[in-house]
């Protein structure tokens, strides 16, 4: 193997599966750099990146900062519903079924 030459993942999760790209570049290369050496924009035409949305191993960075070998590149989607609002939904359909168990248990009574 090249010395100039980084063993390096980038990784996209989509609803259904995620996809990981297993890629060499440069030395000195950034996280910019190895995403588009990776060809994931040809994958996921929609791709939008800009800072905030890429990251190695959980740990948001810009995408100018160098890759290290071995580093795993995430990029980021934007959420797409409200975590508070589904957690709002969830306990109101849990009191739903509790309220409807408890009718029910008055009504054979």
């Amino acid at each position: 193997m090249d010395k100039a030459l980084l063993d390096i993942q980038v990784v996209y999760a989509l609803p259904s599966h995620i996809l990981v790209i297993d890629c060499c570049v440069p030395a000195g290369s950034t996280v910019a750099e190895a995403i588009q050496l990776s060809d994931l924009k040809q994958k996921i035409p929609d791709l939008y990146l800009e800072e905030g949305f890429v990251g190695i191993f959980s740990q948001k960075v810009p995408l100018n900062y160098s890759v290290a070998a071995g580093d795993r590149i995430e990029c980021y989607r934007s959420i797409t519903a409200d975590p508070k609002l589904i957690r709002q939904r969830r306990v109101e359909k849990k009191r739903r079924v509790h309220i409807q168990k408890n009718q029910k248990k008055l009504t054979t009574l």
